[in-house]
């Protein structure tokens, strides 16, 4: 599970949307529209990550039984 292509490229995914956060702010220093978009996108992609990680730890839990 160390080189499980799926958290490759999630992790790859979040590090690239992480950095395109920190530049995204506008004159004011406020949350931008765009800005919260990505975010609400990103705690969708995480909620995806953990119910497909959820379900791989419960199809194995059901083998080792």
């Amino acid at each position: 599970m160390g080189n499980d292509p799926n958290l490759i490229f999630l992790k790859t995914f979040f590090s690239a949307r992480i950095e395109r956060l920190r530049d995204v702010r506008d004159d004011r220093g406020s949350i931008s529209i765009e800005t919260m978009m990505i975010v609400a996108g990103l705690v969708v992609v995480a909620a995806i990550a953990a119910g497909v990680i959820l379900t791989k730890v419960n199809e194995k839990s059901k083998e080792i039984k």
